[in-house]
């Protein structure tokens, strides 16, 4: 699934999601082209978009510079749904702040909020000016694992629900 985003600092972007070969991509004319990469032995779960949250079955490159991505393992809290990307001696973590976004940070700076509409498309709104590998890394994350996680409390009750 293909989609064009137009993003408010860095343009015309293009967010491309198959499910099925587990990859993930982000491209566009002012940023690098960021690539996330499931392993053909993962076992898929449907509700991550890339298909698993395990960061051994998982690669991220950046203009074909491999960087360290390392996904939580989604259980039951927000925090446990972040994804954590080190790029250039700099951490990146995005992290679910609703049931519906998910906000980026480089280290303590709150770069941003993306909301993921449907599989592959992804609305960003920025507090702070990204640079251009810190857009494509945060769209890449959101098109990658989706946005957003259920409140803990209500996750809790739907684990034990009859």
């Amino acid at each position: 699934m293909e989609t064009h985003v137009t993003d408010a600092a860095v343009g015309e972007l293009t967010l491309t999601l198959d499910r099925d070969g587990g990859t993930v991509r982000v491209e566009g004319d002012a940023v690098p082209t960021v690539v996330v990469r499931r392993s053909a032995e993962a076992v898929t779960q449907r509700h991550v978009p890339i298909g698993t949250r395990g960061a051994d079955q998982l690669t991220m490159t950046l203009d074909g510079a491999a960087v360290r991505l390392r996904p939580g393992p989604g259980r039951v809290t927000r925090h446990s749904y972040r994804a954590e990307v080190d790029h250039k001696e700099i951490l990146y973590t995005f992290i679910p702040t609703s049931e519906e976004s998910s906000s980026l940070f480089r280290g303590e700076d709150h770069l941003g909020n993306f909301t993921t509409i449907t599989d592959g498309e992804v609305r960003a709104e920025w507090v702070a000016a990204p640079e251009p590998e810190e857009a494509a890394i945060g769209y890449a994350l959101a098109v990658s694992f989706g946005s957003g996680a259920e409140h803990p409390v209500l996750a809790l009750v739907s684990m034990f629900s009859f």
